[in-house]
C-alpha cells in the first residue's frame, strides 16, 4: 500500500477505534449509573421493615413460613396462600442468617426477601437495554426504584414482588436468548416462567398477555414494516424445548416440597377452579374496571391529600406510542418496545376486566409501564430540538421522579398503615400492636408466662393475631369461630386468663364465662373490626398491683 492510501485510511481507523471506546465508555457509566440506583432501591426499601403492623395476609403467611422453618415440610393448599416459592426462599433465607425458630423471628426477616427482589427488578433492566436504549433504560430503572407502589409492595411480605420479578426476568431471558442464540439463556427463561407457576396462580394472566402481545407485535410489524422478524433464526426448537423442559422441572420441585409431596403439582392445577371462580364472583374484592387505573392516576383519599403516579402512566402512553408508530430500517430496534406496549395492554385489560380486585395486584402491570416510561422519557429527549431543550426535559424528568420519590417516602414512612394511603388496603391498625404489648404485660405477672391460655372468639378473619402471638407457648392458644363451639370444646379446659372475641359476639360469651373477668379493654384489629379483651380477674388485679407497684 502507498503512503498516501494508508494516510487516508488512518483518519478512518482513528474515528471507528474512538467510537468504538466512546461506546464502551458510555457503557461503563450506564453499567454504573444501574448499579447505584439498584443500590439506593434496596437502601430505600429496606429500613423500617418492622414499623408497619403486619396485614393479615402476611401474618398468615409468615406462619406458614415459621412451620416450614421449623418442620422442613411444607404442602401447598390449592384453597389458599398461593404459590410455595415465597415460604422456601424466605426460610432458606431465615436459615442463612441463623434464625430456625419461628418465635425468635421478625417482620424484617420476612419483609427483607420482597425488598431484595423490588430492588433486584432493576438489575434486570440492563438485559434489555438493547431494546430500550440506554437512556430509556437508566430512565426506567430509576422509575423502578422510586415508584411509589413498586416501593410499598417490595416492603410487604406477599408473592406480588416475586412474581413481577420473575415475570421480567422470563421475558429479558428470552430477549437475551433471541439476541444471543446461547441455550443458557433459553435456559433461564425457562427457569423464569416455572418460578412464575410456583409464585401466584395469577402467572397465567401474565403468560397469556405475553403470547397475545407476542403474536400482536409480529402482526403489527408485518403490517408496519412489510416484513416479519426472522424468527427461525434466532428461535430454534431446541431453546422452545429447553425452556419448557426447566419450566417443568423447576416448578415440579417447588410445588412437590423437592420430592417430598408429588401432591403438590395435582394441586397446583386443581387450584385454578378455585381460582377462577373467586376472580369471577369478586366478593367483598369487587371493584370496577377503572380501580387500577384511578390508584395509579389520580387517588384524592381525603382533603388535603392527592397521590399520583400519573408521570409513569403518561410516559408510558409515549413510550407505547413511539415504539408502535416506528417504521423504516431501524423499526426492528422497536421490536421489543412493541412487544412491551402490547403486553402490558392486554395484561392491564385482563386485570381490570376481573371483578376481584386487591391493590397490589397492580405491580404486574406497572413494571411494564416503567419500562414503556423510560422508552417514552428517552423519545422526548430525542424529539427535542435544542441542547437546552434537552437539558431542559431532563431536567423536569428528574424533579417528576423526585416528587415521585417524596411520595414514595410519605407513603412507606409516614402513612404506612393509613387509609388515605392508596395502597393500604385493610390493613391491620396501629392499635393491634398496642393489643400485643399489653398481653406481654400479662403475661410478665401471670405465673405461666408465656403459658398463660388464650382463647380467641370470632367469626371475624382474625389475623394477624396468630403472629403476634407467635411467642406463646403452642397449645396456649386456641381459636374459635363462635361463642357455641369455644363452649363445648373449652368446658373440660381451666378457664382461660384471657378471652380475645368481638363486641358482636361479647353477649354471648358474658352468658358462657365460667370464673369472674375484669379489665375488659378494646382494641382495633383493622378499619370497622373491634377487638373485645377479657382479662380473668386474678390475672387483673395481680397486673394492676404490678402497676401500682
Amino acid at each position: 500500500m502507498n503512503p498516501a492510501a494508508a494516510a487516508r485510511q488512518r483518519p478512518a481507523r482513528c474515528k471507528s477505534a474512538g467510537r468504538a471506546l466512546r461506546g464502551l465508555s458510555g457503557r461503563c457509566v450506564c453499567g454504573a449509573a444501574l448499579l447505584a440506583i439498584a443500590i439506593g432501591a434496596l437502601a430505600f426499601r429496606a429500613p423500617g421493615l418492622g414499623a408497619r403492623p403486619m396485614h393479615a395476609d402476611e401474618g398468615n403467611q409468615a406462619v406458614r413460613t415459621g412451620l416450614l422453618l421449623e418442620t422442613g415440610h411444607y404442602r401447598y393448599d390449592p384453597r389458599e396462600h398461593h404459590g410455595p416459592s415465597l415460604y422456601w426462599i424466605a426460610a432458606a433465607s431465615l436459615r442463612l442468617r441463623g434464625i430456625s425458630q419461628f418465635a425468635a423471628s421478625s417482620e424484617f426477616d420476612y419483609r427483607i426477601v420482597p425488598a431484595v427482589f423490588g430492588a433486584g427488578l432493576v438489575l434486570l433492566v440492563p438485559l434489555l437495554s438493547g431494546g430500550l436504549g440506554r437512556s430509556g433504560a437508566l430512565a426506567a430503572a430509576l422509575l423502578l426504584a422510586v415508584s411509589p407502589a413498586m416501593v410499598f409492595y417490595s416492603r410487604y411480605y406477599i408473592q406480588e414482588m416475586l412474581l413481577a420479578f420473575f415475570t421480567l426476568a422470563a421475558i429479558a431471558s428470552a430477549w437475551q436468548s433471541a439476541q444471543t442464540r446461547s441455550p443458557w439463556w433459553a435456559v433461564a427463561c425457562g427457569a423464569c416462567f416455572g418460578l412464575m407457576h410456583a409464585t401466584k396462580e395469577t402467572w397465567v394472566l401474565a403468560a397469556a398477555a405475553m403470547a397475545v402481545g407476542l403474536a400482536l407485535a409480529l402482526a403489527w410489524s408485518r403490517w408496519r414494516d412489510g416484513r416479519l422478524p426472522d424468527l427461525r433464526s434466532r428461535v430454534s426448537g431446541r431453546s422452545l424445548a429447553l425452556a419448557a423442559g426447566t419450566a417443568l422441572l423447576v416448578s415440579a420441585l417447588v410445588y412437590s416440597s423437592f420430592g417430598a409431596d408429588w401432591r403438590g403439582m395435582i394441586d397446583s392445577i386443581l387450584a385454578y377452579g378455585t381460582y377462577f371462580e373467586r376472580g369471577r364472583q369478586g366478593g367483598i374484592h369487587a371493584h370496577p374496571w377503572h380501580y387500577y387505573l384511578q390508584l395509579l392516576v389520580a387517588n384524592r383519599p381525603g382533603r388535603g391529600f392527592f397521590w399520583s403516579e400519573g408521570l409513569i402512566v403518561s410516559l408510558a402512553v409515549v413510550g407505547a406510542a413511539a415504539s408502535l408508530a416506528s417504521s423504516g430500517p431501524r423499526a426492528s430496534a422497536h421490536y421489543l418496545g412493541r412487544f412491551l406496549a402490547l403486553y402490558t395492554l392486554v395484561l392491564t385489560a385482563l386485570y381490570s376486566a376481573i371483578p376481584y380486585k386487591t391493590p397490589w395486584c397492580l405491580v404486574s402491570f406497572l413494571t411494564g409501564m416503567i419500562l414503556l416510561a423510560g422508552v417514552g422519557s428517552a423519545v422526548i429527549v430525542r424529539w427535542t430540538p435544542t441542547s437546552l431543550g434537552k437539558s431542559a426535559v431532563i431536567a423536569l424528568f428528574l424533579a417528576g421522579a423526585a416528587q415521585l420519590g417524596w411520595q414514595s417516602y410519605l407513603l412507606n414512612f409516614r402513612f404506612q398503615a393509613d387509609t388515605r394511603n392508596p395502597y393500604v388496603y385493610a390493613h391491620t391498625s396501629t392499635d393491634l400492636v398496642n393489643l400485643a404489648a399489653q398481653l406481654e404485660r400479662l403475661a410478665q405477672v401471670s405465673p405461666a408466662g408465656r403459658a398463660m391460655v388464650v382463647h380467641v372468639v370470632t367469626a371475624e378473619n382474625y389475623w394477624p393475631l396468630p403472629w403476634y402471638l407467635r411467642k406463646w407457648e403452642p397449645n396456649s392458644v386456641g381459636y374459635w369461630d363462635s361463642p357455641s363451639s369455644w363452649s363445648s370444646d373449652a368446658a373440660s379446659r381451666r378457664p382461660p386468663e384471657v378471652i380475645i372475641t368481638t363486641p358482636d359476639e361479647a353477649p354471648a360469651v358474658d352468658r358462657l364465662l365460667r370464673a369472674p373477668y375484669d379489665g375488659q379493654m378494646l382494641y382495633g384489629l383493622r378499619p370497622g373490626v373491634l377487638l373485645c379483651v377479657y382479662v380473668r380477674d386474678d390475672l387483673w388485679q395481680a397486673f394492676l398491683a404490678a402497676q401500682e407497684g
